[in-house]
């Protein structure tokens, strides 16, 4: 009987217990590609399970490349004359890699999860496994504003606000394996407005023993509209949070290994990846962080002000109709707007567009006491005398590409449309005359402007139209890249990360092989140098991409035997950073860590004949003159008066005096003469009621008078006799 009453109650209790997934015989723990017979897969698709579902991903190949996934030739100490390699990495390889496209990592942040904190996944969507073979959808966003050399060129991806997805490239997911490779988690760039992790196809990165992790990212108003509280806000950054935490959870069913994690991001992304690495909500996600033409510590980086993140939504709500009087309301508001609505209100391309003050953006991170405390400028600067805490002091590193301030001239389509990108002073001179507008230099901002302008003219010929571009190109990349990157690798070092940095001075555009030219197209200019991206693109291989991997941009790029070399030099840099945290080659050590006072960089560059295992050459100090022009006689002007005027506008100011002393003269004459007005006023009111008073006064008298006179009766003879006190009152 006891053993009937056990058996029942076991009975109820599996039916009303939380259900569970079966175990697999063929897997039991559900960490392997191993497919069943009968499973139904294609044969270039392989199944992973994992604790919220089976996903399908597909194989890939890279061809010919001189590594595997597991041996590189520079991780191989050269053979001497009495010693040979006894194996050898063959020349050229074909390298299987596993890929999964399009995985949800968060619950869509549409309906009622609109403008909120993302919600990690915790089921895939879908009864059967889950078919990563496509990518998903781009995170909403104004594409016509991306930065490109072709100006009508369809995006390839579908946009919309369902997107936080993630792609996954592995160089193994089959369950032989006993390999945790280590993990690079991506964060594009994009400003922070646009860019998506489809763009940067993984496969050759991965085939390189990594596994490597490009993650969307909700953008502009949809990530970082903010009422300047702590609640709203920074949701871009928390659903890169939250795909960190999906990473920690599930890549090691993926070959990854959890505890090898490497935050990559590019511009927005490297911006996003110092945040992390100063927000305490972040800590124990991440080993290591690698920061590409971008930097926490810049002023066009984050909103630093809570009420400057208000005042943009507000202005946002009264562009799109919501005019209610409190905040609340308008947040609601603009929750009812479509999403076409929203991005066409804040593109820059719209008219009338919407005023963007004291910051390059309208929507980007703030500054809202929950992921940071203060400025990152603010709280690295404290870090090393206690003022402040440094959460995760991780190894660090950093670098640009020598010109990244391309990207400015190709954001901007007019430029494109009409001059086929030409800069010339008087658009140089308005790009100038902005930036000191929207970083609210209202004081001085003449001397700014002059200074500014002096530095980066080209005094040999003022109207030569190629050397203005350059020059332009050189002011952008030091006030948006150099002068910022200087200063959080600085701040860095001094907060106690073993810090490196870079510039990457490789050109796509110039003669190749030493041979031929490089044929013209539409992908590099010769004007473009070591462009924005550069850098991604010798990172991530895109030499060694097959054409149908290749985003379409670039499908018609000639890739030259160079331009593969200093792909793989590059690549191995970052590996070998991601691998042991140092990014020195094996078997070299030339390259030393940055240092407070020693300010040492690479130079990366390749050229035909370069040696195959030579990054570059070992410098210091990369452009001090510029960074201490930017980061320290700038801020300095702004708070430094003038005692004289600069020649620019003397007569203006001359006429805007001489109009004030007119205004001023009317004001004190029309002022006297109603002063005059007044005065006479009341004189005639004060006489009137004098004369009112004397006439009341008389007219009393004349009264008592007539009351106490009597004539004589009539036969009394002679004077009648009157008192005394009757005489008086008379």
């Amino acid at each position: 009987m006891p053993i009937l009453i056990l058996v029942f109650v076991g009975f109820v209790g599996a039916q009303f217990s939380e259900p569970r997934r079966p175990v697999d015989l063929w897997n039991p723990f559900g960490t392997t590609t191993t497919r069943r017979p009968g499973q139904g897969t294609a044969s270039d698709e392989v199944l992973v399970r994992l604790s919220i579902g089976h996903v399908i991903g597909r194989r890939a190949t890279v061809y010919n490349v001189p590594w595997t996934a597991d041996k590189d030739p520079l991780e191989t100490e050269r053979p001497t004359a009495s010693h040979f390699d006894p194996d050898p990495v063959p020349l050229l390889n074909n390298v299987t890699v596993y890929t999964f496209l399009g995985i949800p990592y968060a619950e869509p942040p549409v309906s009622q999860r609109r403008f909120k904190p993302p919600q990690l996944m915790t089921q895939l969507p879908g009864e059967g496994p889950f078919s990563a073979l496509e990518y998903g959808p781009t995170c909403a966003q104004e594409i016509e504003t991306r930065p490109n050399l072709k100006i009508n060129n369809l995006y390839p991806f579908r946009v919309s606000e369902d997107c936080l997805y993630l792609n996954i490239f592995t160089p193994d997911a089959a369950k032989t394996s006993s390999r945790n490779y280590p993990v690079v988690a991506f964060f594009h760039g994009g400003n922070f407005q646009t860019g998506s992790a489809n763009e940067w196809p993984g496969h050759v990165l991965a085939s390189r023993g990594l596994v490597v992790v490009t993650i969307n990212y909700r953008l502009g108003p949809f990530g970082f509209m903010s009422l300047g509280d702590t609640y709203t806000g920074n949701y871009g950054i928390q659903d890169q949070r939250c795909a960190l935490q999906w990473i920690q959870q599930h890549i090691a069913a993926f070959g990854g290994n959890p505890g090898a994690v490497s935050i990559v991001g590019h511009d927005a992304g490297a911006v996003s990846a110092g945040i992390h690495m100063l927000s305490p909500l972040s800590k124990g996600l991440f080993k290591a962080v690698v920061a590409m033409s971008g930097a926490e510590v810049s002023y066009h980086s984050t909103i630093g002000k809570p009420i400057l993140a208000f005042n943009n939504t507000m202005k946002l709500g009264r562009y799109l109709g919501c005019v209610q009087p409190v905040a609340q309301q308008v947040w609601d508001c603009i929750l009812t707007r479509s999403t076409n609505d929203i991005i066409q209100a804040v593109s820059p391309t719209n008219v009338p567009t919407i005023p963007v003050e004291f910051n390059r953006y309208l929507f980007m991170p703030t500054i809202d006491n929950r992921e940071l405390s203060s400025h990152p400028l603010l709280l690295l600067n404290e870090v090393p005398t206690g003022g402040a805490d440094l959460p995760s002091p991780v190894p660090y590193l950093t670098g640009l590409n020598k010109h990244d301030g391309v990207e400015a001239i190709l954001e901007n389509r007019p430029l494109g449309e009409f001059s086929d990108f030409e800069v010339d002073e008087s658009f140089m001179r308005s790009w100038i005359i902005e930036y000191t507008y929207r970083h609210n230099y209202t004081m001085n901002r003449e001397s700014i402007i002059a200074a500014i302008s002096d530095y980066y003219t080209f005094w040999p010929d003022k109207s030569d139209i190629w050397n203005i571009r350059d020059k332009f190109i050189e002011l952008v990349t030091d006030a948006y890249y150099t002068a910022p990157i200087a200063q959080s690798t600085h701040l860095h070092s001094a907060a106690g990360s073993r810090t490196f940095m870079y510039v990457n001075s490789y050109n796509f555009s110039e003669t190749r092989d030493n041979r031929e030219p490089r044929e013209s197209n539409q992908a590099f200019r010769d004007w473009m140098g070591s462009c924005h991206q550069c850098d991604l693109y010798l990172l991530f291989g895109f030499p060694y991409l097959e054409p149908n991997l290749m985003p379409k941009h670039l499908n018609e790029v000639v890739w030259y035997n160079t331009d593969r070399n200093a792909s793989y030099l590059f690549s191995s840099m970052v590996r070998q950073f991601v691998r042991v945290y140092d990014p020195n080659l094996p078997n070299q050590g030339i390259w030393p860590a940055y240092q407070p006072r020693a300010h040492w960089f690479m130079n990366f560059t390749y050229h035909a004949f370069h040696p195959t295992d030579r990054l570059g050459t070992v410098d210091r100090d990369y452009r001090y003159s510029e960074v201490g022009f930017w980061n320290n006689l700038i801020p300095g002007l702004v708070n430094y008066m003038t005692t004289t005027f600069p020649p620019d506008g003397v007569v203006e100011r001359r006429e805007l005096v001489l109009f004030k002393i007119v205004c001023a003269i009317l004001v004190i004459i029309v002022m006297l003469l109603l002063l005059g007005v007044l005065s006479c006023g009341y004189m005639m009111f004060d006489r009137r009621k004098g004369e009112d008073f004397d006439r009341r006064t008389l007219m009393t008298r004349q009264s008592d008078y007539h009351e106490t006179y009597q004539p004589p009766h009539p036969g009394t003879v002679g004077p009648q006799r009157i008192p005394m006190n009757q005489l008086s009152s008379l």
